[in-house]
């Protein structure tokens, strides 16, 4: 393996462990804050981080009329409507159902490339596809399997971040179509457009800042929204966008331990079912070199 491969797979490692703990954080951190207010503070502090180099990009770029209604549309996609359900259904639900419905997003831009893109897939990964797909809707309706309290508040909160996926899934389909745009400046348009809509439910609140709140948007701003951004983007310029999506599903090894301990969440025989229907599903559409990294192939690879 090439040194830049080996330093594209320790950045996607990076972005796979900061984007696994994000949702233990935000879990915890809603423990003193509500969504809108957390989402319009690690917005506004995203958009400070990045404000001139975002100025020096749009004077460098010049994007056109049409492409800025593109870049506000997926803007808004990818930042308040994504993101604001995520929030809401971690603020009602557990991190580790929420971390491993995330996941799926891969599979379902899969499926959605098919149904809507006409982008061809095999019979192994339509198998895949229908066992993680069955295997996430176990995870949602879990709630209704366990005898506790809160099980009606779980399931919407697994349903709001089901949709809160699918809408990642919309933004990353349309996103494909539109690859002449700018990933620095579409990133940076999603935390403008992202602070005009939580506005409004932000004034509504009108709750003032926790300080235990503090080090939890800080993370989801500085790491989750900056770092981890800049992780990702540098592993996809040096493998493909396939091999890199392997990687989103290392994202719950890091979430679930730390929710288990730290937020005292628990692993239920439902859950495992679930997970375990997922992580078959995944395996079966994910098993193909293409999709796979190059150093889990070096040896066959090797004696071509």
């Amino acid at each position: 393996m090439s040194r830049e491969r080996k330093y594209a797979c320790l950045a996607l490692l990076a972005t796979s462990i900061i984007w696994g703990i994000a949702p233990p954080v935000i879990k915890y951190t809603l423990s003193f804050i509500s969504p809108f207010s957390f989402l319009f503070y690690r917005f506004l502090t995203a958009l400070a981080i990045v404000l001139i180099p975002f100025i020096l990009r749009l004077k460098k770029i010049k994007p056109k009329i049409k492409d800025l209604s593109v870049y506000f549309l997926l803007g808004f996609l990818c930042a308040p409507l994504n993101l604001g359900l995520l929030f809401l259904g971690i603020q009602k639900t557990t991190a580790i159902d929420a971390s491993l419905i995330s996941i799926t997003s891969p599979i379902l831009i899969i499926l959605g490339g098919a149904l809507f893109l006409r982008e061809q897939i095999t019979k192994k990964e339509k198998i895949g596809i229908s066992l993680a797909l069955l295997g996430t809707i176990l995870i949602i309706v879990q709630p209704l399997l366990e005898i506790k309290p809160s099980a009606g508040l779980n399931l919407e909160g697994n349903f709001l971040i089901f949709f809160g996926t699918l809408a990642w899934v919309v933004f990353t389909l349309l996103a494909k179509k539109n690859q002449k745009l700018d990933p620095f400046l579409l990133t940076c348009f999603s935390y403008l457009i992202g602070i005009v809509f939580i506005l409004p439910f932000f004034i509504l609140e009108k709750t003032t800042i926790n300080i235990l709140a503090i080090p939890g948007i800080i993370y989801m701003a500085l790491f989750s929204s900056v770092f981890a951004y800049f992780f990702y983007v540098f592993g996809l310029t040096k493998m493909e966008a396939s091999e890199a999506g392997v990687f989103t599903y290392l994202q719950p090894i890091f979430a679930i331990p730390i929710s288990a301990i730290f937020l005292g969440e628990k692993v239920t025989i439902p859950f495992l079912i679930g997970a375990s229907t997922i992580a078959i599903g995944v395996f079966i559409c994910e098993r193909r070199e293409k999709l796979l990294p190059g150093w889990m192939f070096k040896k066959k690879n090797n004696n071509r």
